[in-house]
């Protein structure tokens, strides 16, 4: 009876020790992930882009552009000459105011050549030339106040465009000539503009006829003193 005691005491006690050693073993957690809920990324607003908007500007104040108008060509002294001639005959003053007179027939056949109708200023200037020449040599009294009157005019244009080779003056009995040479263009267009304004004979008309354009540039021209009214 009393080994089923101890035994049955035994085996408790056995039981009571294996109970206490379970009891105090730890407790071990399953280490088992837990799903995490994914983020949820915030969108954040986009602001609509701006509108372009489009910039007037004025336009720039331009001022106003003065038009310089190109000046016209100067007309040739044969234009010139073929104009007047048209008009109102030869441009001297003198020639002008004696038209009415009664001139000597040689005068009369020269002014005729001159204010025909040529085909080029160069033929009226043969043409008065030619009927200068045809008139006939002379060395009556006139003829002393006519190269004067020629040396007159070289030495003011000598003095007021500039130095210029004249021939010595030839007389006919319709006028003395004198052909004078100018070194260029402007010269000869100076002097020729000068000429109606000179007065270098109190007695006879003066008249420079179409020029000669020398292949060196130099241009000369016929200057003539023609008879006067009364001689």
């Amino acid at each position: 009876m009393n080994r089923i005691v101890w035994g049955v005491g035994g085996t408790g006690v056995a039981l009571a020790c294996l109970a206490l050693g379970w009891l105090h073993r730890p407790v071990e957690i399953s280490a088992v992930a837990v799903p995490v809920p994914p983020a949820v990324a915030r969108q954040t607003p986009v602001e609509p882009a701006p509108r372009p908007v489009a910039v007037v500007r004025p336009a720039p104040t331009r001022e106003p552009v003065a038009v310089v108008s190109a000046p016209e060509p100067e007309p040739s002294p044969e234009a010139v000459l073929e104009s007047a001639l048209k008009v109102q005959g030869p441009p001297q003053p003198e020639l002008r105011d004696r038209a009415r007179r009664a001139l000597p027939d040689t005068r009369v056949r020269l002014v005729k050549a001159l204010r025909a109708d040529h085909a080029s200023p160069q033929a009226r200037r043969d043409a008065v030339l030619a009927e200068l020449t045809a008139s006939g040599d002379s060395a009556e009294p006139w003829t002393q106040d006519a190269r004067a009157a020629l040396d007159s005019w070289r030495s003011r244009i000598h003095q007021d465009v500039r130095p210029v080779q004249a021939e010595a003056p030839h007389c006919y009995a319709a006028g003395c000539v004198s052909r004078v040479t100018f070194p260029d263009e402007a010269s000869f267009r100076d002097a020729w503009k000068r000429a109606s304004s000179l007065a270098p004979s109190a007695h006879s008309a003066h008249l420079q006829l179409p020029p000669e354009r020398l292949p060196s540039g130099e241009v000369r021209v016929p200057w003539l003193v023609l008879r006067p009214d009364r001689s």
